[in-house]
């Protein structure tokens, strides 16, 4: 990874401090998914008999768990947001929520703003710390897309929301990835609105794909500003085969992500 943006070390005690602090909030992080897997699962099944009541108290669960996180994490000054308008994605129901993906907490900033949420992540989850988060409630990228498809169109349909990263990676701090059509397919079986997000801010040193923990940016905190831009609506492309629906939908997400600079 070519790191010959990165602004120079000019203080290297407060460099040090914040590298300490990021792994604290990691290791917060590790713990708290441990502590929900654990305990407060078990004891949500005990209350929740039924699948889709369980799922929704479980991503609630998530969703305060993370808030909190978010907040812990502005309190120790490793990050700090802003949202546009955060009532709309806690209002949010049975919607594809499509956004940029500039670093690795991203999905955790949104899964804070957003109580009833699924995400599709990466397989390799199955077997990190949050493995006991994942099997229980989200959707891995190693199944067929068919069977992910129906998956995603049952919690669409049941009210909850989905997270898909339509670059299927995360952004390059330079240029960009092209956007896949899954999040569009999914959108137009599952009949969902699509809830474009964009994610901006400073450049996310250390948070990129195949970047060292210990990687900060020596000077600023990282900062998110969010954007929510208006729904794009699933019935605009009735009457089209799925291809070419598929296809304009892909195109007006990366159109609405791409109008905030």
């Amino acid at each position: 990874m070519n790191n010959s943006d990165l602004p120079p070390i000019t203080n290297y005690p407060a460099w040090l401090w914040r590298v300490i602090r990021k792994i604290f909030v990691e290791l917060v992080f590790a713990i708290g998914s441990l502590a929900l897997g654990l305990i407060v699962f078990p004891l949500l099944r005990v209350f929740n008999h039924n699948k889709i009541s369980y799922r929704r108290a479980a991503h609630k669960a998530v969703s305060y768990a993370l808030d909190f996180y978010i907040h812990l994490m502005s309190l120790v000054r490793i990050s700090t947001y802003t949202i546009s308008d955060l009532k709309a994605m806690r209002d949010l129901r049975g919607c594809v929520i499509v956004a940029n993906h500039p670093s690795m907490l991203d999905v955790i900033y949104i899964l804070a703003f957003v109580r009833d949420a699924v995400c599709i992540v990466k397989a390799g989850l199955k077997k990190s710390l949050v493995s006991l988060i994942v099997n229980a409630l989200y959707i891995t990228n190693n199944i067929d897309f068919d069977i992910m498809q129906k998956e995603c169109a049952e919690a669409l349909q049941s009210g909850s929301n989905l997270i898909i990263f339509p670059e299927g990676t995360r952004t390059p701090r330079h240029g960009t990835n092209q956007y896949k059509k899954g999040a569009a397919r999914i959108a137009i079986a599952a009949g969902a609105n699509v809830q474009p997000l964009h994610i901006g801010g400073n450049l996310k040193y250390g948070l990129g794909k195949g970047e060292t923990m210990l990687l900060v940016n020596p000077q600023e905190r990282y900062k998110y500003d969010f954007t929510v831009l208006p729904q794009i609506q699933v019935s605009n492309y009735a009457g089209l085969s799925e291809s070419i629906a598929a296809k304009r939908l892909t195109d007006d997400m990366r159109t609405a992500i791409d109008s905030v600079k």
